[in-house]
């Protein structure tokens, strides 16, 4: 048989369509604004059967076989079907849908069939999101950004999934403008003990602010994670932490709602002062245990050549720091501790200028480690970062 919505012909295997059914089951997964809990979008996340019900499984095995295009209408099938049931306020998501860019440049994706498909459940474009994965990109950036200006101009919302995930997202971003940057979970996954990575975020953060792009961060799992993404300014993001995918969509649970706006009262009074304090400026760095070796000590430094310092801790309190011009003139056999200069993050920037440069010469442009008024580790600032924000902020007074 052919089904009507498969221009290939031939028998269409059960694990795309029994009949008129799709052998695929749509889930949902909220994309929430962290600052007032509200949900901006779901994404559509679909599933196969038995061996097949793992997303990779099931796209691989597509692909293999030749089933791409055939595959992605079953999905979208099952997904609308499913969307045109939900309460009208449920229906204005909108709705976040992967297309990978062979199905993108396939000419039966804007050859009507796909309007058709959306009205056909009483849905339009602008219930919709395309999501470009960045792991698989079009090569051709020209017909990349007649493709997005097309979808765009039919009325589909736009957005790279998995930025930061392959070689070519910076070239793929240009071409096709998105409206949302989804951040790959490998950069989110334990960022908040990375600080190169922290760096990179706060960067993207800065650049999707000045282009009104939202960025959204994927896959966050734990509070560590959510906590170091407010402070670099992510405000939106979806993952386990958030809510796990389900067949209907869901909102957050309370006891998320209740450390949500714990996180954001924290955040947004820390920010009222961040301009003059050295809280603003705070990269959560490497850290070890107190116990560590000093072969271990070495590895750190080695596996992560940018990584100029790690901070030696005592549970969650910071007690000496290792730097690696200290590690390289040490002596063998220890490691080479070092008592840092320990600050809380609501001190002025200008105070721990004076503070910083009273040291000791050999410690002068040492970092600085900061903390919260309980003592627990906050992260560090290097002196760079200190005598930048300084100057800014007597640039500033003289202007007024």
């Amino acid at each position: 048989m052919t089904h009507p919505l498969v221009r290939q012909p031939g028998v269409i295997p059960l694990w795309l369509w029994n009949g008129t059914e799709p052998g695929v089951t749509s889930w949902f997964q909220p994309i929430v604004d962290l600052r007032d809990g509200e949900i901006i979008g779901y994404e559509v996340l679909s599933r196969g059967q038995g061996s097949l019900e793992s997303p990779h499984e099931l796209f691989t095995h597509a692909r293999t076989s030749g089933y791409t295009w055939e595959l992605e209408r079953a999905c979208w099938t099952s997904a609308l079907r499913s969307i045109s049931r939900f309460p009208e306020e449920l229906r204005q998501a909108p709705f976040f849908f992967n297309v990978s860019p062979d199905v993108l440049s396939d000419p039966r994706f804007g050859d009507g069939s796909t309007l058709e498909l959306l009205e056909l459940h009483g849905l339009g474009p602008r219930h919709l999101v395309l999501e470009i994965t960045e792991k698989a990109v079009i090569e051709d950036g020209a017909l990349l950004q007649r493709l997005t200006r097309e979808c765009s101009a039919q009325g589909f919302g736009l957005a790279l999934d998995d930025f930061g995930a392959g070689h070519s997202g910076l070239v793929t971003l240009v071409h096709c403008l998105p409206r949302f940057i989804k951040l790959d979970q490998a950069l989110v996954r334990d960022i908040h003990l990375h600080d190169y990575r922290q760096h990179l975020v706060k960067s993207l953060v800065a650049f999707a602010s000045s282009v009104d792009a939202i960025l959204i961060a994927e896959g966050v799992e734990t509070w560590e994670e959510m906590t170091v993404l407010l402070r670099l300014g992510i405000r939106h993001a979806q993952g386990y932490l958030l809510a796990r995918p389900s067949p209907q969509p869901k909102r957050p649970s309370e006891s998320f709602e209740t450390r949500r706006r714990e996180a954001m009262r924290a955040l947004l009074l820390r920010e009222h002062a961040d301009d003059t304090t050295v809280g603003g400026l705070v990269i959560r760095r490497t850290t070890v245990e107190s116990s560590t070796s000093l072969d271990e000590v070495k590895k750190h430094f080695h596996d992560a050549p940018q990584v100029d310092h790690v901070v030696m801790m005592d549970g969650a309190r910071p007690k000496s720091l290792v730097t690696r011009r200290g590690l390289a003139s040490s002596a063998q056999g220890h490691v080479p501790l070092e008592l840092p200069l320990i600050v809380e993050d609501q001190m002025a920037v200008t105070a721990l200028v004076e503070l910083a440069m009273s040291r000791a010469t050999e410690a002068v442009y040492d970092p600085v480690v900061v903390t919260d008024a309980q003592g627990v580790f906050l992260g560090t600032v290097t002196m760079k970062q200190v005598l930048l924000r300084a100057s800014e902020l007597a640039a500033r007074h003289e202007m007024k």
